[in-house]
């Protein structure tokens, strides 16, 4: 049997397609890309040994062992070496367990926001990454799973992945740009979605032991928190807003939604008088220097072998439901004190800023299972 599960897009989804910064639809790989990664980071939370897909040394990628199961017709046994990642996305010899299709989403024109206007840095950078011909998905989504083999042993694992991804980051790419975040109506906690999965992990023969050198749930951090309306007000009025992209659609979402995580990471000024503090990266780099900025807020200089991925992910500001102020989520695979140097940043840019809610991945991790 089919299962299909029902998200409300709260900031826009971002896949990606063929051509560099431009989508032509919701890409199903891009879909299915995020949940592998948020699958890998929650497994090495719980302890499991997760592969490197993309290693150039087989010994850290998992294959299906076509000799061993050949000799006993026991699946198992073609899986002694597989990790339990690959065992529901797939590895070479081993098919991913489920086709995705994505039955409704609506596309609307791209559009991004910032305080700067034509010409100005960051709407030029902006301009300069996404091409404005693209599209982005929103209002709602329908994801279809469909198990290979009739398999619905994975179920209970990709609903509980999926009510963790809703509730800890964002789905699809450009997480860190704001892209991707969702609500997922499903009645189970955060809590109970972990120790479904922590029962369900099967380690390979051996571990490969790579872990540590990657994202876990063992250093990850969110903030959840809410702005006041007044506040985005006077920090973004309409009028003084540049839009890159189509304007039309940004008129008719701005009362629900607004697309500046570029401007909160990279340009907003704070309310300390005499600071000259832009963003939550500049802010950090006035306090710990350009190289360990580098390292956290990510960085596209010194070629391939200087570029870095960004640890810390900064969500556009939206509403829920009918609420009148602006909901904003930041987190993070860093040292979990960062998390109260990006609260105090924060609040330094938004003064009416206050914590809804506050996530400690090993805090989370060391929750007991209770049985009855």
């Amino acid at each position: 049997m089919d299962m299909e599960i029902k998200l409300k897009i709260l900031t826009p989804i971002w896949t990606g397609g063929v051509e560099t910064g431009k989508m032509d639809r919701l890409h199903e790989t891009g879909i299915i890309g995020s949940l592998r990664w948020w699958y890998e980071i929650i497994v090495r939370g719980l302890g499991g040994d997760v592969c490197d897909p993309t290693s150039d040394n087989p010994a850290d990628r998992c294959q299906f062992d076509t000799k061993a199961y050949e000799k006993t017709k026991n699946i198992e046994d073609g899986l002694a070496g597989v990790c339990p990642v690959c065992r529901l996305f797939g590895c070479t010899g081993w098919k991913r367990r489920f086709e995705l299709q994505v039955l409704t989403a609506s596309l609307k024109p791209f559009w991004l926001a910032t305080k700067d206007k034509s010409k100005k840095p960051n709407h030029r950078w902006l301009s300069k990454i996404y091409d404005i011909n693209s599209n982005l998905a929103l209002d709602e989504l329908t994801l279809r799973f469909r198990w290979v083999d009739g398999d619905k042993s994975q179920h209970e694992i990709m609903k509980a992945l999926l009510l963790l991804v809703s509730q800890l980051g964002a789905i699809g790419s450009k997480p860190q740009y704001g892209f991707g975040i969702v609500h997922n109506e499903l009645s189970f906690s955060v809590k109970d979605s972990l120790f479904i999965l922590r029962r369900k992990i099967i380690d390979p023969k051996p571990t490969k032991n790579l872990s540590s050198t990657y994202p876990s749930l063992g250093n990850y951090w969110l903030l959840q928190c809410t702005v006041q309306k007044q506040n985005v007000d006077q920090v973004f009025p309409s009028c003084s807003v540049g839009v890159v992209g189509d304007k039309a659609t940004c008129k008719k979402y701005w009362s629900r939604l607004l697309p500046v995580s570029f401007d909160i990471r990279y340009k907003l000024p704070g309310s300390i008088p005499g600071s000259n503090d832009k963003g939550l990266r500049k802010s950090y780099c006035s306090q710990h220097g350009e190289v360990a900025a580098r390292k956290i807020f990510g960085t596209l200089k010194g070629g391939e072998e200087g570029k870095r991925a960004s640890t810390v992910f900064v969500s556009h500001l939206y509403k829920e439901e009918t609420e009148a102020d602006y909901q904003l989520r930041v987190w993070g695979f860093t040292d979990p004190e960062l998390a109260g140097e990006i609260e105090a940043s924060l609040k330094n840019i938004f003064p009416q800023l206050t914590l809804k809610r506050k996530v400690i991945g090993k805090e989370l991790l060391a929750e007991k299972e209770v049985k009855t």
